[in-house]
């Protein structure tokens, strides 16, 4: 029942947390924003340590259980190199498996390098290595970039036909829009993983990503763990061949238990019981088989999609970076044309991610915060450094002072929790500053036209913004907006609302550290 249950568990934890990416009401929150907390990556950059020792302490005991059950990219892995098997199979028409034993010395290298390179990024703050390599950020980023377009236009349909019926079961829903250089790197993050698992199953787990690796070197001492019983062994081959993470040698009757993902799939191939999870007693397995002569076997190191996989990975690094100025109803008062996107000096941080600095240290890009702002505002930075990370934009919608949702579900601790009760959470919102308000004089309607105006002052929730007379010793001379820094908390509702084109005459410009006015 080993396979079965750990089938069960990783499926019920991958739909759940989709859901929680694809949903978009928020109502799911509530129910799944805590798996993404129990994240390995993002609870030791909240420095959650209950969570961290947890899977230390149960990669000790049972080994690598939460690449198999927990990580969302490590299941999204399975399906495809399940998928991969199964055209195998078919057109070989062969029963067996399709993989083979492979731990070549530059492999090792490769591995611990590329761990010891992301342990000096976390250290040093060096946000682009991490977030490239995070693999529950890289999942968040696939799901929402090209998940989450489909299910928008799948219940924008369903919407119009509900209301053709007189029913409002469906509704529309405020999307931001799809931003064109986050979809690029999504497509090619999935394109490279599932190629990958397809050809050499849990490749990409054993190769690159950090937390795999990490937790392999743990593995190797666990408690329990995938043995085999040389004397009942009678080396034919169906075990390696069924590891997706090839880390059997049947040949050798050897577990590289630091690769081994605990699928449990050795289990049920194997005929002869001679493969078993149980306590480590020292005599499961034969003696290591040496590095070099493992990578001078011609069968395992001649693998070109293997060498393909590290050019792909390579590739990912280089990013297309593209804008695109989004279109705004103008509220009758200037041409309808684009809204040019505001170049602000200093990026607006979500409300909660107490300064600039945390969340550029501590953000792993995974698009949570993204997906469950029902707002829209937030937008993945396609700024080099601090790419994907999220800020602020106000083209579209302005961030509402009721609403937290971003600060209850980031699992990095990059956006902190407002409060313990949503009165606490709104009243701490509504007095949070994320940023000034700043008057462009040459933009603003009244001041170079002559025309009333005052949007800005009109829907300002903190009341920061007066109409006062262009001309003082004129009362009926055009009245211009006059900000009150102390009391603007950022929002944006100003900016949104400006019907000035194609640049506002009023933006905000974030500020480096959050304050409570």
């Amino acid at each position: 029942m080993l396979k079965k249950t750990r089938i069960v568990l990783a499926l019920l934890c991958w739909l759940s947390i989709t859901v929680l990416f694809l949903d978009l009401t928020g109502a799911t929150r509530a129910w799944f924003a805590w798996l993404a907390k129990i994240q390995f990556l993002p609870a030791l950059m909240a420095m959650n340590i209950g969570v961290v020792v947890l899977w230390v302490v149960l990669t000790l005991l049972v080994g690598r259980i939460y690449c198999s059950v927990i990580c969302p990219l490590g299941v999204l892995q399975d399906a495809f190199a399940h998928f991969g098997d199964m055209v195998h199979r078919k057109v070989t028409k062969k029963k067996v498996g399709r993989y083979s034993y492979w731990r070549p010395l530059w492999s090792q290298w490769l591995r611990f390098c590329i761990l010891g390179l992301f342990i000096v990024a976390l250290v040093v703050g060096f946000s682009i290595f991490v977030q490239w390599l995070a693999p529950y950020s890289s999942y968040g980023r696939i799901v929402t970039s090209l998940g989450r377009p489909l299910v928008w236009w799948v219940n924008e349909q369903l919407a119009n036909w509900s209301a053709e019926q007189d029913n409002y079961v469906f509704y529309h829903v405020t999307w931001g829009g799809l931003n064109t250089s986050m979809a690029i790197t999504a497509f090619v993050t999935a394109s490279i993983l599932v190629t990958t698992s397809i050809l050499g199953g849990r490749m990409y787990c054993n190769e690159v990503c950090p937390v795999g690796s990490f937790l392999g070197l743990l593995s190797k001492r666990a408690l329990f763990r995938i043995q085999i019983d040389a004397d009942k062994c009678i080396k034919c081959g169906l075990c390696e061949h069924k590891c997706k993470a090839m880390a059997i040698d049947a040949k050798h009757t050897y577990i590289d238990n630091s690769r081994c993902v605990d699928c449990f799939n050795c289990l049920d191939a194997c005929h002869k019981d001679a493969i078993s999870f149980s306590k480590n007693n020292g005599k499961g397995n034969s003696k290591s088989v040496d590095a070099k002569e493992s990578a001078s076997e011609p069968e395992n190191s001649a693998n070109p999609s293997r060498r393909a996989f590290i050019a792909g990975t390579v590739a990912t690094l280089v990013g297309a970076k593209i804008k695109a100025a989004e279109k705004v109803v103008d509220g009758g008062l200037a041409p309808i044309t684009d809204k040019k996107i505001v170049e602000r000096k200093t990026p607006i941080c979500p409300p909660g991610a107490i300064s600039l600095r945390n969340l550029q240290q501590r953000c792993t890009g995974c698009q949570l915060c993204v997906s469950s702002c029902p707002n829209g505002v937030l937008h993945p930075s396609t700024d080099f450094m601090h790419y994907m990370q999220p800020t602020l934009s106000y083209e579209n919608a302005h961030c509402r002072p009721e609403c937290h949702a971003c600060s209850d579900v980031c699992p990095a601790g990059a956006i902190l929790p407002l409060g313990d009760s949503h009165e606490e959470k709104m009243t701490q919102k509504s007095s949070l500053k994320i940023g000034r308000a700043v008057w462009v004089k040459e933009n603003c309607l009244p001041a170079i036209d002559g025309v009333r105006c005052g949007n800005c002052a009109r829907y300002c929730p903190s009341g920061a913004i007066s109409m006062v007379p262009s001309d003082p010793n004129n009362d009926r001379s055009p009245k211009i907006p006059v900000i009150d820094e102390e009391r603007c908390i950022g929002c944006g509702a100003c900016e949104h609302l400006c019907p000035a084109r194609p640049f506002t005459a009023i933006y905000v410009e974030g500020i480096e550290v959050q304050r409570n006015i």
